[in-house]
Parts: structure tokens; C-alpha cells; sequence
């Protein structure tokens, strides 16, 4: 580099005049007033249930800060509410000016939540009452109340003064201006840049290395064709099978695909083709009409709010004492226009075939369309065994559906019958998963060809294959399915909000277009999600208005570990394509990313890609990469820098200032997921030798910058995390958001034998799990069954791929492999030690929370340790393992079929 001192001086300036800048703009800042003291465990005591007749006051000095929001914390009592509404309003003491107001559906509670007002002209030091008062609420929520400490203002129930104050929380919004974040970013630019500049414009020495072809690969020069003559038979077919026989393994292999999507087609979409898409229509509350003599006939008349009906249902109960014995008669008609209806059902349904608690079914001979309006008239006659029998219909107040009247034995009755309205066949499934058999088609002729007919190198396989896989995953696991999903898309929306200069909207809540709110995927497998995907896969926004939509709370999770997800949401946006379409994209833009790091990665590694290729492709790992979820992003940084080290320490290229720059960033990413818990991968720089830095001094600073840039960053983004557990108390610990005690570093560092058994129970009873669970044995919500044959297959293949061949050099020493299993000791100790602070509920004999697809980060490295001079492949057996590998993944999707498809 030219004028390096120069450049340097500059980027010093450049830095200094970062910090100063950064410490002189001040900063908005939310704190929070009221929950002094407030842990799950010391929720004790709450007011009364708030109704129509109940009126809350609370009286409050806001302080100098500007008071942003003001809300309590509600809670429904382990009740399920369902009507009314919560009227929050805010005044002025003194004018009794409005400042906000709010009002909440009951219904929308849920177990707790804080609700309160959110103030558009942001009070400073005024004296503000606040009102709570219900709303046609017949079973209505409590608010709890402080019982651990003193805090601001005063509380009244019915215009009675309250001993304990309400649980509040008020959110101050203060300028500030940091010092430490802007400090510890300065420090990491500088050590950065002095790593830059302390290997850049060096020369490269030479090694004296001897540089071995075909090291990544080991291919074998492609065979010649057989030019003979046909003598006779024999030999014809051995020629033609050797010219042929690249053909014929393309041939074998899709035909392996079709056998194995015509058999899950079969036993499983077939029967979920021919079911139906069923909706309760008039809810029950338990209460039951038995089969007498003054019951043996009853007739139900049902107004459609449906467009669609193919069918209705009649929900029924049966005693312990139920024999099954008789029949039910039922007709359906529809009598919107004549007198005596039109018949669109007859049946008599055998009563063995009648389950307790279940839907008896009637489905139309024709499916009925355009009929929202219409009037049913649904005649059920029991037989003569089934009087006093022990069968009865489930039914509800008629108060609920008085439109729709129900008549006994030809009197009509106080109650309704409970039904369900089937509204389509899901006939949509056939062409679905027919659309998937094509595309897996072209997947399985489109690696054969790189892999075995063009033999491309494993990276540009590996890219192929991944890409395609994700499509497919894509629609199998649809969104909202992976773990937490729900949490990450609405944190990717608000960094596409971010991008296109929308503002934030505050805490719980997101600007999302009006069309993103209607629509409602279930984290649960259901063939609804696939519905809305099949009729809004090409679907443009209708209405891409703001509104504010409910969303998870706010977190400083960087947008960087969100990168992809939130590109593919934005030029969705950007494109104006629908909700679906949006998703999609965005899913599949987070498995890009991944991608394109491994392959990066892949591209750098003197060794060992086919155990990364294997590693990228497993079930768990495609799951989390083709979602929202940052791992992508955290899995292909680690698999990134793990290749890297490995380059730098047993490759034959010196260290670049290129090398140091890109292992920086990689180190500072590293940080951002999971709380830090991988911070030491950091440590693997350590293997690199000083002969590629050109002489200790030089190892020993960069080895040293490297390892300060994470530790860094990590005191900049996790250091309120690390004082929370540290600072925990047996009062305050919590396991996640439930009211159950959880364990704290004190009581360890009073009993450290306890730490020592539980840790050993963990080992005893969790390794199975986390084995299984790192290749994905259950898969979504941990509710999707894979076979176990298809986590031993990857784990074979993951060992096999980690072997070395006779002639392959061994690179890696014992101590060197030490290191590694150290390495990975760590980072494995971090990620249990906070599951056991955080998940685990006190009195638990093992560690709680952990899975096994956090350990995947890990894998590149730990696999090296597996290199050994005794169990060695005599030739290359790469695109055998990778061949192995696919076919797993085609048996993985099936079984991903078959239990997505579970009726």
C-alpha cells in the first residue's frame, strides 16, 4: 500500500471524529417507572374483577422526562374472557384536559399483558389521573398490585384508596448521550484498521510448501468413453452401460424421487385431498340435550354467513354407558325459496360409527355455491334404540344465534344445536404437492448433472442444492411454523420499516401494511396454511395503507443478523407483491444469505467440504436457514469463520490484511445471536501458526486484535443481559415469562455439588435429544416426527465425511485438536449455563430449553477432531456422501409431508 502512514493517520482522524460526533448527538432513550421490585414470583395480590359497575383511578406526578406511555398490568386469572371492553383514559388533574385514551378488547387478553395509553403530546411534569372502567363486560380481567415495593402515585378502586399501588409502567422517553457504546465501536474500528494496516502492502514469503493438486476434490480424470466393436452381445451391453451409465444413475435417481412422492401421495395426500375444510358456525358451552322420547325429533334451521357449503355437522356426546346400538336419520334441505326445501343430504348414520365430543358429518351430494343467505333446514329423527341411551346433542343458549331456531318433538326450544360448516373439499392439496413432485424433479435431474455428468466443483453443488431444497421447505414448513417465527418477521419488519424511512410505532406494536394484518398463518401444521398459500402465491397488495398492528415487544436485536430476511421483505414491499409472496421471499432471501456464506466458506477450505456440505443440508438446519429466524444468518457467519481459521492455520497462503479485516467483522457478528454464547469461536485464531503473519510479533498483535474485537462487542451489546443473571435473585429469578421459580448463580456458588449433578443428569438424560434434535428429528414446534433412520443416516454420513483418504496429508496435530474440543467445551458450557438461568424451573434435575440445532454452529470445528491416520478411505468418496446426503433429504421431505398432512 502506498503512503501507508498517510492512510493510516486518516483513518485514526476518521475514528476520533466518529466518537466525538457520537457522544455529542444525543439519543433517545425509554426507561421505565413502576416495576420497582416486581418479579413472576411476587405477583400476590390484584383488585377486583373490573365490569360494567368497577372503576380504577390512578393519580400520577410524570417527572421531567417526557412520559411516553402509561399502562398496567392486566391479568384474565387463568379465565378465559370473551366479551366487553377495557376503556383506558388519561387526563390532566388540573383541566381535565384528554391527554389519550384506548380501548382493548377483553377477548384479546390472553393469559396477561400490560395495556395503557400512549401519549401523542408527551407530558413533563403535569399531574395526570388515569381511568380504567369496563365496557359491556360480563367476566372482565384484574389488575395487579404492588406488593414488594413503595412507588409514585396513588390508587383508588370504586373511589376507594388502595394500600398497594397498581402495577405500572410508566416509559420515559430521555435524551442522553452515550459514552461507553461509542468507546467500545471506536476501539473495535481501531483495532480493526491496526490490523489492516500492519499486514497491508507486505509481501508474501515464501513457505517452502509444496502444493498438492486435487487437494479439495480428489476427483479422478474423467473416464473415456468405450470405443470397441460390437463382437456380440456381451459386449455390446458392457458398452453401452459404460456409455450409458451416467444416464441411467440420472434415470434411477428421479425415478427414486417419483416412487417416493407417489407413495406419500398415496397414504397421505389422497386422504387429506378428500377431507374437508371445516368451521363452527354456532358455538356450544357444554351444555347437552339427551335423546328421550320428548327429543326422538329435532329440526334446526341454520342462515349461512358461508359462500361455500359442501356439508354440515351436528356435534354430539356419548355416556360411558353408550351401547352404539341404532340409527340416526338426517335430512338437510335447503328451504330459502320453496316451501318443502330443496334435499341436498340424506343419511342414516349408523351410531357405532359416532365419536364423543365429535362432529357427525353430512355432507351435500353437491357441493353448494353463492349461497350466502341461504336458509337450511337440518331434520334429525333418532331411532327407537337410541332413546335414553346415553347419546345426547351438545348444544347452546340460544341468546347466542336467536336467528337460527331449533324445534323439538315440534316445539320450538330455548337452546341451538352446536354445528360446523364444511366449507370446501381440499381438493387444491393434488395440484400443491404435484407442482412440488415437478420441482423436485427438476432438483434431483439438476444435481445429478453438476454433481456426477458436469462433476462442477462441491461449492457450485452445494449451492444448487441448498437453493432448491429451500424452495421446497419453503412450502412444506410454511411461515409462522419454525420456532418463534412469529417473533422474527415482525422484528424483519421493522427493520424494512427502517430502510424505507418509516417510523417506529413504539413498543408492542409495528406499521404494517393493511393487507400483512388480515392474514392469519397458525404455528401448528394445518391445511389452512397451505390454502393461503396456494390462493395467494402470486396475490399483489390490495391495500398497502400503514395502519398500527399489534406486534412483539421491542428488542435492540441489529438488523445485521436480520440482513436477507429483511432485503427479501423490503423488495417485496418495494414490488408491491402480497402478503404471501412477501413472505416467501423473505424466507427465502434468509436461506440466500446463509448460502452464500457457506459457500464463501466451502471456497476457503483446504479440507473437509464435503462434512460442511453434509453440515448445510441437514433437516434442522435448512428449517431454521429458510425462515425468519436470524440463525441463517449466526450459522453461516460461524461456518464462515470456522472455514476461514482453518484456511489461515493449514492452508499454504500467508495472512492477509484482508484475512484480518473480514475475520473481524465475522468475530463482531458472531456476538449478535443467541446472547453471545458463541464469542468463543474467537479462540480458534489461535491455531493459526506465525509463520503466515510473517513472525510472532506480528501473530501475536493481530491474535490479539481478533480476540479483543468480539470480547468488544460483546461488553457493547450484552453487558445489561450478563447483570440481570449475575444480579438475579431467588425473589426475582423467573424461567422465561411463567410465574415458576428459576435457579440463580448464587445458589450454585452456595451449593456447587448441585451444579456438578446437574450437569451430569443433563449429559445422562439429554444427549440422545440433543443428537437427534441437532439433525432434526422433530421438526417445527418440535411436533413433526422424522424418522430416527434419518438422523442415524446424516450422522453416518457426517463421521464418514470427516475421515481423510490414504494419500490426503493429516494437517491437523493432537494438540491442535485439543484445542478445538476446548474451544467447543466452552461455547457448549455457555449455551446450557444460560438455559440453566433463564429456562430452567427450580427443582429440576437436568438443564431445561436446550436443543440441539444450537450446537450446529459448533460442527465445522468439532468435526476436524474425528481426522485420524488409522480409519482412512482408500479414494475420494465425496460425491458418494453428498449423493447419500440428497437421498435423505428427498425420505426428509416425505416424512415432512406425511406429518403436516396428519387429519
Amino acid at each position: 500500500m502506498v503512503n501507508k502512514k498517510k492512510w493510516a493517520i486518516g483513518y485514526a482522524v476518521l475514528c476520533i471524529l466518529y466518537f466525538v460526533v457520537s457522544v455529542a448527538v444525543p439519543h433517545d432513550r425509554l426507561e421505565s417507572r413502576g416495576l420497582e421490585g416486581i418479579g413472576k414470583p411476587t405477583l400476590k395480590l390484584k383488585t377486583e374483577e373490573i365490569t360494567d359497575g368497577t372503576e380504577l383511578r390512578f393519580e400520577y406526578l410524570s417527572e421531567e422526562q417526557a412520559l411516553s406511555q402509561l399502562s398496567f398490568y392486566f391479568t384474565a386469572d387463568e379465565e378465559i374472557l370473551s366479551q366487553g371492553e377495557i376503556l383506558i383514559e388519561a387526563y390532566d388533574t388540573q383541566t381535565e384536559e384528554l391527554l389519550g385514551s384506548e380501548t382493548y378488547d377483553v377477548a384479546d387478553l390472553g393469559a396477561e399483558a400490560f395495556w395503557g395509553v400512549t401519549f401523542t403530546e408527551e407530558p413533563v411534569n403535569r399531574e395526570i389521573t388515569v381511568v380504567i372502567t369496563g365496557k359491556d363486560v360480563e367476566k372482565g380481567p384484574y389488575v395487579w398490585l404492588n406488593t414488594e415495593a413503595q412507588t409514585s402515585g396513588s390508587s383508588y378502586e370504586n373511589g376507594e384508596k388502595l394500600e398497594q399501588n397498581l402495577i405500572y409502567n410508566a416509559v420515559y422517553r430521555m435524551q442522553v448521550h452515550y459514552i461507553r457504546q461509542p468507546l467500545l465501536t471506536t476501539a473495535m474500528l481501531a483495532v480493526l484498521g491496526g490490523m489492516f494496516f500492519l499486514l497491508a502492502g507486505r509481501k508474501a514469503e515464501n513457505t517452502g510448501g509444496t502444493e498438492i493438486r486435487d487437494r479439495e476434490t480428489g476427483d479422478f480424470v474423467r473416464a473415456k468413453g468405450a470405443a470397441g466393436r460390437f463382437r456380440n452381445l456381451g459386449i455390446w451391453l458392457q458398452s453401452f452401460y459404460k456409455k450409458y451409465r451416467k444416464l441411467l444413475g440420472l434415470g434411477l435417481l428421479m425415478l427414486i424421487v417419483a416412487l417416493i412422492f407417489y407413495y406419500v401421495y398415496d397414504v397421505q395426500i389422497r386422504e387429506a385431498m378428500n377431507s374437508t375444510h371445516r368451521e363452527v358456525v354456532m358455538r356450544d358451552n357444554g351444555e347437552l340435550l339427551p335423546v328421550t322420547a320428548d327429543s326422538r325429533e329435532m329440526v334446526q334451521y341454520y342462515t349461512t354467513e358461508e359462500d361455500e357449503l359442501v356439508g354440515l355437522g351436528i356435534r354430539m356426546d356419548l355416556s360411558e354407558d353408550f351401547a352404539g346400538q341404532g340409527t340416526v336419520h338426517a335430512e338437510v334441505r335447503d328451504v330459502t325459496d320453496a316451501e318443502e326445501g330443496v334435499l341436498l343430504c340424506a343419511a342414516d348414520v349408523d351410531a357405532s360409527t359416532l365419536l364423543d365430543g365429535q362432529y357427525m358429518g353430512l355432507i351435500f351430494d353437491s357441493s353448494q355455491s353463492g349461497i350466502k343467505g341461504h336458509t337450511y333446514e337440518i331434520r334429525l329423527e333418532f331411532s327407537d334404540e337410541l332413546l335414553d341411551s346415553g347419546l345426547s346433542v351438545i348444544v347452546t343458549p340460544a341468546g347466542y344465534y336467536g336467528e337460527n331456531p331449533l324445534y323439538v318433538n315440534g316445539e320450538e326450544s330455548e337452546n341451538r344445536l352446536s354445528m360446523n360448516a364444511h366449507t370446501y373439499f381440499n381438493l387444491f392439496l393434488k395440484r400443491y404437492f404435484f407442482a412440488m413432485f415437478l420441482f423436485a424433479e427438476f432438483m434431483a435431474a439438476g444435481f445429478y448433472y453438476l454433481a456426477f455428468l458436469r462433476r462442477c466443483r462441491i461449492e457450485k453443488v452445494f449451492v444448487f442444492t441448498i437453493l432448491c431444497l429451500g424452495v421446497i421447505y419453503n412450502f412444506v414448513l410454511t411461515p409462522y411454523m419454525t420456532p418463534d417465527e412469529s417473533y422474527h418477521i415482525d422484528m424483519s419488519y421493522r427493520h424494512s420499516n427502517t430502510l424505507l424511512g418509516i417510523e417506529s410505532a413504539g413498543e408492542n406494536k409495528c406499521y404494517k401494511r393493511q393487507d400483512d394484518t388480515e392474514l392469519e398463518f397458525t404455528s401448528s401444521p394445518s391445511l389452512e396454511n397451505y390454502k393461503i398459500i396456494y390462493d395467494g402465491l402470486f396475490s399483489m397488495a390490495e391495500n398497502d395503507t400503514l395502519v398500527e398492528a399489534e406486534a412483539t415487544s421491542t428488542t435492540e436485536a441489529p438488523m445485521i443478523i436480520y440482513l436477507p430476511a429483511v432485503l427479501g421483505m423490503t423488495l417485496a414491499r418495494l414490488l408491491h407483491l402480497g402478503t404471501v409472496p412477501m413472505l416467501l421471499l423473505g424466507r427465502w432471501f434468509s436461506l440466500l444469505g446463509f448460502t452464500i456464506l457457506t459457500y464463501f466458506g466451502m471456497k476457503k477450505l483446504p479440507f473437509g467440504k464435503t462434512a460442511l456440505f453434509l453440515l448445510a443440508v441437514l433437516p434442522m438446519n435448512l428449517q431454521q436457514c429458510t425462515s425468519f429466524s436470524y440463525d441463517a444468518v449466526i450459522t453461516g457467519v460461524s461456518f464462515l469463520y470456522i472455514c476461514w481459521c482453518v484456511s489461515l492455520a493449514f492452508g499454504e497462503k500467508q495472512v492477509k490484511a484482508t484475512d484480518m479485516l473480514g475475520l473481524g467483522i465475522l468475530g463482531i457478528i458472531l456476538v449478535y445471536g443467541k446472547s453471545g454464547v458463541y464469542l468463543p469461536l474467537a479462540l480458534l485464531i489461535f491455531l493459526i501458526p506465525a509463520a503466515r503473519f510473517g513472525g510472532k510479533r506480528v501473530r501475536n498483535l493481530c491474535v490479539l486484535g481478533l480476540f479483543l474485537l468480539p470480547v468488544l462487542c460483546f461488553l457493547n451489546q450484552n453487558t445489561a443481559t450478563v447483570s440481570y443473571i449475575a444480579t438475579t435473585t431467588e425473589a426475582t429469578a423467573t424461567v422465561g415469562s411463567s410465574t415458576t421459580a428459576g435457579y440463580t448463580i448464587g445458589y450454585f456458588l452456595s451449593q456447587p455439588l448441585e451444579l456438578v449433578r446437574m450437569l451430569a443428569n443433563t449429559l445422562s438424560d439429554k444427549i440422545a435429544f440433543y443428537l437427534e434434535s441437532l439433525v432434526g428429528q422433530k421438526m417445527g414446534w418440535v411436533e413433526i416426527d422424522i424418522s430416527e433412520v434419518i438422523s442415524m443416516l446424516f450422522w453416518l454420513l457426517l463421521i464418514l465425511a470427516s475421515l481423510k483418504t490414504k494419500e490426503e496429508p493429516m494437517y491437523i496435530r493432537t494438540g491442535q485438536k485439543w484445542w478445538i474440543v476446548f474451544v467447543c467445551a466452552v461455547c457448549a458450557g455457555l449455551i446450557l449455563a444460560g438455559m440453566l438461568l433463564t429456562w430452567t424451573p427450580r427443582g429440576y434435575v437436568s438443564i431445561e430449553g436446550v436443543q440441539g440445532r444450537y450446537f450446529i454452529p459448533l460442527m465445522p470445528a468439532l468435526l476436524l477432531v474425528l481426522r485420524n491416520p488409522r480409519l482412512t478411505w482408500d479414494r475420494c468418496a465425496q460425491r458418494g456422501l453428498i449423493y447419500a446426503g440428497f437421498i435423505g433429504q428427498i425420505l426428509t421431505v416425505m416424512y415432512l409431508i406425511k406429518g403436516v398432512l396428519v387429519l
